[in-house]
């Protein structure tokens, strides 16, 4: 009875978080440009979802084994809120930034305080599965309604609806249980002097590390530029946000695919294959007009993508 509380309770939290969080950043390109936004600080504020992210990711989980993790997961819920509040009280780029910063540090607390507890429990590859689906289904609920939400209302609105619901579900957080987790000495002490950019002196590394920034930059490009694409070809804010829901649809899908692909060629070569495919695929977008096609399009390219950090992570 226990554990299926706990399942239900990551299973709905994670996908509320998800829903809102994941939800919002096909709006925010869209809500930039009609607030003047050019498509270089359209990029600019992106991106400063993952500037902060960049810094603290490496010692976070050692604040989560410190503070515990209920703390971090409801300072990671009650980041999102805010961040996602912010723009209906303060409708200018000004807000939309500070907006963006505070979501992407959300993110990054949220997920590593849920990761860090899935990986808690002796079962810990089912936990962190769980983890993974309920990404999925929030990350396909969350763009069609928030794109259905927009089209109706506006973007403050649709930004506030999921920060609400990210209110709604810390008090939540009470019913976990803590693990208990004691670091050593030593292992504190590596962690302490650990350097985040000593990792790149490591040639088993590097590699690692340019498929993440490839697979991820593509993934992001799409984020920031194909909602401006899909709007200048007329297509509405409810179907664009139905054709990125899309991404979580090819990622449960590759999830599926992957043991076969793995069975019947190298790690090496489904991501380099994958790389080729995106890097195609996005010299082809700039010519379709089509909602179908763009939608085809992003499937296939989530789909590559997908697998290629998919099988980046199981190497």
């Amino acid at each position: 009875m226990e554990k299926r509380k706990i399942r239900t309770l990551i299973v709905l939290i994670t996908s509320v978080f998800a829903f809102s969080i994941v939800g919002s950043r096909p709006l925010i390109p869209l809500y930039a440009n009609t607030l003047g936004a050019t498509n270089f600080l359209v990029g600019i504020i992106v991106a400063l979802f993952s500037f902060f992210p960049l810094f603290i990711s490496v010692k976070l989980g050692r604040v989560v084994d410190k503070k515990g993790v209920k703390k971090l997961l409801c300072l990671g819920l009650l980041f999102g809120a805010v961040s996602l509040i912010i723009p209906f009280f303060i409708n200018n780029l000004t807000g939309l930034i500070i907006s963006q910063i505070i979501a992407g540090t959300a993110q990054i607390i949220y997920i590593v305080a849920m990761q860090s507890y899935a990986g808690g429990f002796a079962d810990r590859e089912y936990y962190i599965n769980l983890f993974s689906i309920s990404i999925a289904i929030g990350s396909f609920l969350g763009p069609l309604f928030s794109g259905f939400i927009s089209d109706i209302y506006s973007y403050t609105i649709a930004l506030m609806i999921g920060g609400v619901l990210l209110l709604l579900v810390i008090p939540l957080v009470s019913l976990f249980k803590e693990h208990e987790i004691r670091l050593e000495s030593e292992e504190e002490d590596k962690l302490e002097n650990f350097n985040m950019f000593s990792m790149f002196k490591l040639k088993s590394l590097q590699y690692a590390f340019l498929v993440s920034v490839l697979v991820l930059f593509a993934k992001d490009t799409y984020i920031a530029f194909f909602p401006l694409l899909a709007s200048e070809h007329g297509i509405n804010n409810s179907i664009i946000g139905l054709i990125i829901s899309l991404n979580a649809a090819a990622g449960i899908l590759i999830r599926l695919m992957l043991p076969f692909l793995l069975a019947h060629m190298s790690r090496r070569i489904i991501i380099n294959m994958s790389i080729l495919i995106s890097g195609l695929i996005f010299l082809l977008h700039p010519l379709v007009s089509s909602t179908t096609l763009s939608a085809v399009l992003f499937f296939v390219d989530f789909m590559a993508s997908g697998s290629g950090m998919a099988a980046h992570w199981q190497s």
